[in-house]
């Protein structure tokens, strides 16, 4: 095992690779050419890789090694319901100025990920919140399409912002959820096709 200042940021700058599609779907990530890019040994990039596995960032085949995962339409659309599901508990169980660590906001975070964060970590349930930020760190990559996909989407954060700062209990803080899910669910074919590109 690594220690912590050298296994830490290997292990950010991967993820962050994985969210920003620096690798294409599929691609086999060897640890020994990632070590070579991040300047490090091969211990904390595998040590790194395992971990993203089983947050289900990586894939990994006994045999085969690990590769950068792959999402179909049906992967967006059951993550985009499964995000939904969690959301609408998390502002179930919002907790006035509750505040669950669940670590710090990841490089280069879009605005919409940073709301979901904020409202889950607000949720009082860490667990809860844990889920949402694993889920949000997956679905990111489908977030970089937004503008491509859906257009100017300025105002679709705003509203969602300003509704959720008034009153996170108001039934319209649902409704926008709903309506943002709904929205990438029905263009997921789309969203697949500019992420395989």
């Amino acid at each position: 095992m690594s220690p912590a200042h050298v296994i830490e940021p290997t292990y950010e700058a991967i993820k962050r690779r994985l969210m920003h599609g620096h690798w294409p779907q599929g691609t086999r990530l060897e640890a020994a050419r990632i070590a070579d890019l991040l300047h490090v040994s091969i211990t904390p990039v595998r040590d790194s890789l395992y971990r993203l596995t089983g947050e289900r960032m990586v894939d990994f085949t006994h045999g085969v090694g690990f590769h950068a995962p792959r999402m179909t339409e049906g992967d967006l659309r059951s993550m985009l319901e499964l995000h939904l599901v969690l959301m609408l508990a998390a502002l179930a169980t919002q907790v006035r100025g509750s505040i669950t660590p669940v670590g710090r906001l990841d490089e280069g975070s879009d605005g919409f990920g940073t709301l979901f964060l904020s409202i889950a970590r607000r949720s009082g349930n860490g667990e809860l919140a844990s889920c949402i930020a694993g889920l949000g760190a997956r679905l990111h990559i489908a977030r970089l399409a937004d503008a491509e996909i859906l257009g100017d989407t300025t105002d679709e954060l705003s509203d969602l912002e300003a509704a959720y700062a008034n009153d996170p209990a108001h039934p319209e803080v649902r409704a926008l959820l709903l309506r943002y899910h709904e929205r990438r669910a029905q263009d997921a074919a789309a969203y697949i096709r500019h992420i395989t590109a």
